[in-house]
């Protein structure tokens, strides 16, 4: 068979998945690393060792006139060879153009046109991130990934927007899905009011209930929107979604386990609990991490938490959570003051004497009274314990008991908050002998 007819049957091919409404499958060949693609693209250079019939085909087609359909499938092939020869800004020119003539049709297609969306959404991303990378060391100021995520952006519109009657046949369905696409390019360019007018319009939109969505979806728009929410120090929006993602991700994704504990950590150490053991081991960078930082709130060792903070400060401030982490701190603190209360048999007063004493063992010498004070004050503030002075400024008096003065005490654990999705086989045994590790 010569080149020009074995383009011609891949593009015969296209057409009938089109005619036929054959989403599933046309999703399956129309990546640009598919086997199917492959197989075609291997065919035509075994028979010249050269791409030139792709481009003879397009000036053919520019006289005839060809419909968009064929046009967008030569452009597949065309963005695919040139990926194929690490020629990334060919590549991301044909795949761009292959998108829009895409995005033309879809407003004729219904629901089956949505999984090649996502296929050519993802090839798009992806060249483009390639691109930029082969033209930065030309042009350290080229952001194809831009260009794509604004054209990405209209297809997530016509899948929102969708007017189909029949909601089992709307583009709707596509949505989240390609808002989870966006929502990897928006943080990739640090765009976070974008990723926040998104979620409005979502919120806006007469779409089906999240929870009606693929579970793939639901888990990952409510992973981003975590995300977000955390960047935002909104943390108790976070922890309700990013606590979602880790029960429900699928157990065998190991790596979005640890990007959702990364930042989920943090979280939960500012209540007071603490990770396990058994979930540190099971993830080495978690343990790598806040091991340390979690054994120093343990204990209380304030000045051991500083060093360690500052120690890896730039490792966390990279991945945004040394905010969070710093907030810790106050975990720490109030371990230390609780310590103290302890100590003196939960006494109905305590000198402030005893705390600066305190907080001198824990490596922060030179502390005036005043300063503890304050401390107290802040945490009383916080609602980390509940307490007043009275007096002159060398004496506290806590409440009636330690719960009144000790609003969190520790006995929380991390492992307990995802057992259901991390330690499902683990606990299992455990709970049934009436103990979880």
């Amino acid at each position: 068979m010569s080149e020009p007819e074995r383009l011609s049957l891949a593009i015969h091919k296209f057409k009938l998945l089109k005619s036929a409404k054959n989403g599933e499958e046309l999703a399956q060949v129309i990546p640009i690393d598919s086997v199917y693609t492959e197989r075609v693209l291997d065919d035509i250079w075994n028979g010249k060792g050269s791409w030139n019939v792709l481009y003879e085909e397009t000036t053919t087609m520019e006289k005839k006139k060809v419909q968009l359909w064929e046009e967008m499938t030569l452009l597949h092939f065309q963005a695919a060879a040139m990926y194929r020869q690490e020629d990334f800004m060919a590549s991301y020119k044909h795949q761009l153009d292959m998108y829009n003539v895409y995005l033309r049709e879809l407003p004729n297609m219904s629901r089956w046109g949505v999984p090649a969306l996502f296929a050519i959404s993802n090839d798009l991303s992806h060249i483009a991130r390639c691109a930029d990378q082969q033209q930065s060391a030309t042009d350290p100021y080229a952001r194809k990934i831009e260009e794509a995520t604004r054209t990405i952006s209209q297809g997530f519109s016509l899948c929102m927007t969708d007017r189909e009657v029949l909601l089992s046949k709307s583009r709707k369905w596509g949505t989240y899905h390609m808002a989870n696409i966006l929502f990897r390019l928006y943080l990739r360019l640090k765009a976070y009011n974008l990723c926040t007018s998104m979620i409005q319009a979502i919120k806006t939109s007469e779409l089906p209930a999240l929870d009606h969505f693929p579970m793939g979806d639901h888990v990952a728009f409510r992973f981003h929107r975590g995300m977000l929410a955390f960047r935002g120090e909104k943390y108790a929006l976070a922890k309700d979604d990013l606590l979602f993602a880790l029960e429900h991700c699928h157990h065998n994704a190991f790596r979005n386990k640890i990007r959702i504990l990364v930042h989920l950590a943090p979280i939960m150490m500012m209540e007071g609990m603490l990770p396990q053991s058994r979930l540190l081991r099971r993830y080495p960078p978690i343990k790598a991490l806040y091991a340390d930082l979690a054994k120093a709130v343990r204990t209380g060792n304030i000045g051991q938490f500083d060093l360690l903070l500052q120690a890896k400060e730039q490792k966390l401030a990279a991945l945004g959570t040394y905010t969070a982490a710093e907030q810790v701190r106050k975990v720490a603190v109030r371990q230390l003051l609780y310590k103290v209360y302890r100590l003196e048999n939960k006494a109905s007063r305590i000198s402030f004497v005893k705390f600066q004493a305190a907080f001198a063992a824990a490596g922060l010498s030179n502390m005036e009274l005043a300063e503890v004070e304050c401390i107290l004050a802040d945490m009383i503030f916080g609602g980390y314990m509940k307490g007043r002075s009275i007096g002159s400024r060398d004496c506290g008096s806590p409440g009636n008991s330690m719960y009144d003065w000790f609003q969190y005490p520790m006995t929380g654990n991390l492992a307990n908050c995802v057992r259901y999705m991390s330690y499902n086989k683990d606990i299992r045994g455990s709970r049934e002998q009436g103990k979880v590790d």
